[in-house]
């Protein structure tokens, strides 16, 4: 599947039940620390697009299998299905984004 890119805010309410999920350094719920890496090392520039293309495929290839993107320049909100854990979101230098294995 494409990477999705918004660029306004999206209403919906996160939920995590998982024991492996922690709070990361932009005060967000993560579930892997290697999506969490993947996903740093891959965002930069101003093209939100291209940072989500290179999330996905930095993702997929460190952890395997589809990942999902959404890069935005504002904060969203989210509610999602994943599989074992894989879901993280971040911000880094006023890019917000979420990655998460459907």
């Amino acid at each position: 599947m494409r990477s999705l890119v918004v660029l306004a805010v999206v209403a919906v309410v996160a939920c995590f039940a998982q024991d492996n999920c922690y709070i990361n350094d932009s005060g967000f719920t993560c579930c892997n620390k290697e999506l969490e890496a993947a996903m740093k090392g891959s965002m930069g520039g101003a093209d939100l697009l291209g940072s989500a293309d290179s999330i996905q495929k930095s993702a997929e290839g460190s952890l395997g299998g589809k990942f999902e993107t959404v890069v935005a320049l504002d904060d969203f909100a989210y509610k999602s299905h994943f599989k074992e854990g894989k879901s993280c979101k971040i911000e880094k230098n006023g890019q917000y984004a979420l990655a998460w294995q459907p």
